[in-house]
């Protein structure tokens, strides 16, 4: 018998997928709101590391310590937040999407830190790749989820990575540019994503 082609999807389809399709990338930005104390978090750490390493400049466990100290409590927010809701951020493939981009971020951010403290290697190179790595994670998103903002703290994070290569590397460009990093990538990104969740409706229904 000859195959007769499918028929064209209609108006209502395609508006159908088209509502589909932005509740997804809405319900993957409220997920990342949801989880906008992680870079709140991460922010704070990093600067505590700063300053500790300022303080006790000699101290081979400043960082390995507080990066510890961060994941500690990360777990147990975690823990807490599952026990009282037992759900993920976002239950769709955008959620899916989002946890697998910024997890596997964390495993390779995780591997990169430890292995290169314990092997003594630092540097321009090594901060470097941190600061792109982030920003390839929160560029990758931004595409995902249709978030201008969170493009442009990509954009910033690169940047930074970028600048490390032709500022002069002393004590002051260095604590200048990773506390910018710190406080507009993480902190100031992060606090807007809880306000963002805070506004939405129904939000922790």
């Amino acid at each position: 018998m000859p195959d007769f082609p499918e028929s064209a999807p209609s108006r209502d389809d395609l508006v159908a997928r088209l509502d589909l399709m932005e509740a997804m990338i809405a319900e993957g930005r409220q997920a990342t709101a949801r989880c906008g104390w992680i870079f709140v978090l991460w922010g704070i750490v990093d600067l505590v590391g700063v300053a500790l390493q300022r303080i006790y400049p000699q101290r081979w466990w400043n960082w390995p310590l507080i990066i510890s100290v961060g994941w500690l409590i990360q777990f147990t927010v975690f823990f807490r937040q599952r026990r009282r809701a037992p759900r993920v951020c976002s239950p769709n493939i955008k959620g899916r999407a989002m946890a697998a981009i910024w997890g596997m971020m964390g495993v390779t951010l995780a591997l990169y830190c430890f292995t290169a403290m314990f092997t003594h290697h630092g540097g321009t190179t090594y901060f470097a790749a941190i600061f792109m790595i982030i920003g390839m994670a929160h560029a990758a998103s931004a595409i995902i989820l249709r978030w201008g903002v969170q493009g442009a703290v990509a954009a910033l994070w690169w940047a930074g990575g970028v600048s490390l290569f032709f500022l002069p590397l002393t004590s002051h460009w260095f604590e200048t540019i990773f506390s910018l990093e710190m406080l507009f990538g993480m902190i100031f990104f992060g606090l807007y994503a809880m306000f963002l969740d805070r506004r939405t409706p129904n939000a922790h229904a």
